[in-house]
């Protein structure tokens, strides 16, 4: 017959060593999934000095009857177009994709925002325009007036249109 006391080793024996696996797990999986991530590209080690482009800056105000329950800002799909000197649009393969982020003032009206770098090579650059649709190949619910591109480095050219619920 076994006495209290054994019982009680034997107990302590083996909850320590289930602590013993489960802290042994839990170091371990932070190591995996950090070595099953993609490699990430070097982080400059000094800022440029001196910028060499700028900005376009697209925002989007949703209007207080969009159907939230049927499209959500992520969805929504914006596309930079440039127009040739026969009046016609292309789009800017590199300048589509969906919103980066979206704002909520103080009295909730909420603003898509999209950004892209311009670089030096097409500051002046014009005439373009910004267009949104419901989803990438969606439907149409915003085009922008005509802009150029900014003229100097630097510089942040903001595009607003009202989206069409």
């Amino acid at each position: 017959m076994k006495t209290v006391r054994q019982i009680s080793v034997r107990f302590l024996v083996s909850t320590a060593a289930v602590l013993t696996l489960a802290i042994a797990t839990l170091l371990l999986l932070p190591a995996q999934t950090a070595q099953s991530l993609p490699p990430r590209p070097a982080l400059p080690t000094k800022p440029p000095s001196k910028a060499t482009g700028s900005t376009i800056e697209l925002h989007a105000q949703f209007p207080s009857t969009w159907p939230w329950n049927e499209t959500d800002w992520q969805e929504l799909w914006t596309i930079v177009q440039w127009q040739d000197n026969g009046g016609n649009w292309h789009n800017v393969e590199g300048w589509q994709g969906t919103f980066d982020r979206v704002k909520v003032d103080k009295d909730e009206a909420v603003m898509g925002q999209k950004t892209w770098w311009v670089g030096a090579s097409d500051l002046g650059k014009g005439p373009f325009r910004w267009q949104v649709y419901r989803s990438k190949g969606g439907s149409l619910v915003a085009t922008s007036t005509p802009f150029n591109l900014p003229d100097a480095a630097g510089l942040v050219v903001t595009v607003e249109v009202a989206l069409a619920p």
